[in-house]
């Protein structure tokens, strides 16, 4: 059975970073790139009015989001999603947290929802309380859905714990990286030993965290953030008072090319995050050689059982000493070997299949072994 045609509703698409935008971006290239009809419905807060562009063989249309960030809400773009199901093609939607979510709302069609999922909260009071609501629309929007795949089994346990009864549609599907992409980079000549963080500046991400620690981490190490976000100008500023301006570089957001050199040149990658779905950039930075250092998360715990292994370090003390003793401890030694972790084109091919799955109206067997090199994803 071929693949269908695909609609894919994400809140966020490249060149927004992101993982869900790093998740859909790569997932939309590599179907195109089998020959699959893929178009992309997404938002942008930067927007007055829709635009329309091509990525990468794909069709996407970007809508104009309210400028909140609690949440990303687009009327535009839920009103479009409901619009186009029924038509023929599959819809997978992703992000929970977004009004993109409401998309499964509408004609019957087959839909296959990827939910990010972090629990009952949201990054901040105000999507806490947004939250709070949206759980009951939670229940009804995923009885309609034909399957739903989560990123880890952290992601899946989480989801279960909160939404029992969908047992039987949960397949777990690990993101992938571009991991050939990563490897041809080449670093960036003559620069210092380099800490890098990449992700959103926002709270909830403690980028923060890692500047105060870099405080107690000793010249000529350079700290280089990549990413966008409410939080950026606090981060900069924070630099500034520590003294650490000279050496703390907050690049705010970057091609894939600059990112992937950066990776290579990292010798040291952190994350402090208090909630992850899964952790791309860890993966992409231990791709590239570097030594992680991630918050003790079951996301985080999972891809260094299952990927990472001694080349990560899961830091419990997030205290800024705790966290300098860890980051100098790391600089002190050699870079990593390049980890084998899933890519792109495996994890497209096992989506793929929930596709066809979905169209037949076949629910996906707990015995299904979809597999990514020497890894079994768990169905």
């Amino acid at each position: 059975m071929t693949t269908p045609a695909i609609t894919l509703v994400t809140p966020g698409f490249a060149p927004d970073t992101g993982g869900v935008e790093a998740h859909t971006s790569a997932l939309a290239e590599e179907l195109a790139r089998s020959g699959v009809d893929v178009e992309v419905l997404t938002a942008s807060r930067d927007l007055t009015r829709p635009t329309v562009t091509e990525y990468r063989g794909c069709r996407v249309v970007t809508y104009p989001a309210w400028r909140l960030r609690a949440m990303s809400i687009s009327p535009q773009l839920v009103r479009a999603a409901v619009r186009r199901r029924g038509i023929g093609r599959v819809m997978h939607v992703h992000s929970y947290h977004a009004t993109t979510a409401l998309a499964v709302f509408g004609p019957s069609a087959p839909t296959v929802f990827t939910p990010h999922y972090h629990g009952r909260r949201g990054h901040s009071r105000a999507a806490d309380l947004l939250h709070l609501g949206f759980f009951h629309v939670g229940k009804r929007l995923f009885r309609r859905c034909a399957a739903v795949v989560c990123v880890s089994e952290a992601e899946r346990r989480l989801l279960l714990r909160d939404f029992p009864f969908l047992a039987d549609k949960v397949s777990v599907i690990p993101n992938g990286i571009s991991a050939a992409e990563i490897r041809r980079a080449e670093a960036f000549p003559s620069e210092p030993p380099t800490v890098l963080c990449v992700g959103r500046l926002e709270s909830y991400k403690r980028v923060a965290d890692v500047v105060r620690a870099f405080g107690d981490v000793p010249e000529p190490a350079q700290l280089v953030i990549v990413g966008d976000g409410g939080q950026r100008e606090e981060v900069i500023s924070l630099a500034t008072d520590l003294d650490l301006a000279h050496r703390v570089r907050v690049l705010g957001k970057v091609t894939d090319c600059e990112l992937h050199r950066w990776l290579k040149t990292a010798h040291v990658f952190v994350s402090m995050s208090e909630r992850e779905a899964f952790g791309i950039a860890p993966l992409e930075a231990a791709s590239a050689g570097a030594r992680v250092i991630v918050s003790d998360l079951p996301a985080h715990r999972e891809i260094v059982a299952d990927f990472l292994g001694d080349g990560a370090v899961i830091q419990s003390d997030r205290s800024a000493s705790a966290l300098a003793a860890q980051i100098r401890h790391q600089l002190a030694h050699p870079r990593e070997q390049a980890a084998q972790v899933p890519d792109w084109r495996d994890v497209t091919a096992n989506t793929a299949e929930i596709y066809r799955s979905s169209v037949a109206g076949q629910a996906i067997p707990l015995s299904c072994n979809v597999t990514v090199p020497d890894k079994e994803i768990f169905a």
